[in-house]
């Protein structure tokens, strides 16, 4: 009996032994699981969308991010600024002359609709390690980069663009980007920051063709010029400086809002040819009242309608022509 009691008495003690051994191990790692990951946050400091809520910028972006900054990272001298606010969008072009610029665009919508749109357009979604926050860069079907989004929440981005590759090429509108993303993680702004607006619809259907049509000018609104050049027909981007006369162009309007979109001459459509009738509201930026041919490119301050022909190209609806007639 008493030796049962004494192994008894032995056995528990080395279970109380190992239990705090076992104990000690499971420490050890914890604290050092914690040290490596946080090792690694250090090395890798990538902010995803559910980190970073709290992000948010001024939507004085010209203010946020002024001209002397913006030409020392490009390392170009920036002649004007220009700032454009509408709705939901506030956007700084930085001009190098009179025809490039760089834009930086802040638009309180879904990042993730934004990004699924940007698919359903036939463009590729790729990410770059230069830059710190989350983001995605967009890339047209030719390979260059159409714009870098930054995320600043899931309702909430900003976007670096430029109206072409003579403005900034490949490896300076990345360098841009991660700049940008560099200074919104530092969180020295002082405008007041905007409130992102919840958008609890995530689906984005396929495009149809009233889509299309409202998304044109929609785009033209947002002073996004060479986004919306992308949506036309190859035929009226065929060379640099058509492309470079549409994106002039659309870059004069201070303002734009859709009053109504409606089929027009249904009986001459064919299956590869649509036309809608448009009525906009606009406001052109002073200086295009000397623009030529033709002042204001023959648009007035006000209410416009305009004639907007659709093609079907490779199974794509583009813009292929706007008239101020039938």
């Amino acid at each position: 009996m008493l030796y049962n009691i004494v192994t008894f008495m032995k056995n528990r003690q080395i279970l109380f032994f190992g239990a705090i051994i076992l104990i000690t191990v499971v420490i050890v790692f914890l604290l050092n699981n914690k040290k490596t990951k946080k090792i690694t946050s250090l090395l890798n400091p990538t902010i995803s969308i559910t980190e970073n809520k709290g992000l948010s910028i001024g939507e004085d972006i010209c203010t946020e991010f002024p001209k002397e900054w913006t030409g020392s990272v490009l390392n170009k001298p920036i002649t004007k600024t220009e700032r454009l606010n509408s709705s939901g969008t506030h956007v700084c072009q930085y001009y190098f002359d009179n025809t490039n610029f760089v834009t930086l665009r802040l638009n309180n919508l879904s990042a993730e609709n934004q990004k699924k749109g940007q698919i359903t357009l036939g463009r590729t979604i790729t990410t770059n390690e230069k830059i710190q926050m989350d983001h995605f860069i967009v890339q047209q079907e030719n390979g260059l980069i159409n714009n870098t989004v930054l995320i600043l929440n899931p309702n909430l981005f900003l976007a670096v663009d430029r109206s072409s590759t003579k403005a900034a090429s490949e490896e300076e509108i990345i360098n841009f980007a991660s700049a940008v993303s560099n200074r919104i993680l530092k969180g020295d702004f002082k405008t007041s920051l905007v409130t992102p607006t919840e958008n609890k619809n995530n689906t984005v259907p396929l495009p149809q063709e009233t889509d299309i049509v409202r998304s044109f000018f929609e785009i033209i609104g947002e002073h996004r010029p060479s986004d919306a050049v992308m949506m036309m027909t190859p035929i009226n981007t065929n060379n640099d400086s058509i492309k470079q006369a549409w994106a002039v162009q659309f870059n004069a309007f201070k303002s734009m809002k859709i009053i109504s979109v409606e089929p027009s001459m249904q009986s001459d459509w064919t299956e590869n040819i649509h036309s809608y009738k448009i009525t906009l509201q606009v406001e052109m930026k002073p200086e295009a009242a000397s623009a030529q041919p033709m002042p204001n490119y023959g648009w007035d301050d006000g209410e416009n309608i305009r004639w907007i022909q659709i093609e079907k190209i490779n199974g794509k609806w583009m813009i292929g022509g706007i008239g101020t007639g039938p």
